[in-house]
């Protein structure tokens, strides 16, 4: 686990984990774990889509609410003379954080209330002022 669970975590059917690939949700999330979806072998078969399945199996059962797709991994595979690697694929587990949780921004800061003091600005050349 990365952070923990802003709620408790129940497994779920993999078609209600939403799949994220050109960013995070829009909504106030937290990261809770890291996933990897890897080729069992070089000779394996397993493409991005798979790789995808595997990754919502995975977040489904540990009751993620959606994973947000990282890079492209590549594992050497240990063999003779032929250089084989293994594909594999990186995401987030996130879960969304309820609403009564998500922390309201703080205003934005304004000019120094009238009359307030200001801290004097050093003298680059060294000198006292």
């Amino acid at each position: 686990m990365i952070n923990p669970a802003p709620h408790p975590m129940q497994s779920r059917p993999p078609e209600s984990v939403e799949v994220y690939s050109s960013g995070p949700p829009q909504r106030p999330y937290i990261d809770v774990a890291y996933l990897e979806a890897e080729q069992q072998s070089a000779y394996s078969g397993d493409d991005t889509a798979q790789f995808i399945g595997h990754l919502r199996a995975r977040a489904a059962a540990m009751g993620c609410d959606g994973v947000v797709l990282g890079g492209v991994t590549h594992a050497a595979e240990p063999t003779t003379d032929i250089h084989l690697t293994r594909k594999g694929l990186t995401a987030t587990c996130v879960m969304y954080v309820p609403e009564t949780m998500a922390a309201t921004p703080p205003p934005p800061a304004g000019p120094p209330p009238v009359g307030a003091a200001l801290a004097p600005m050093p003298d680059p050349a060294g000198r006292d002022r």
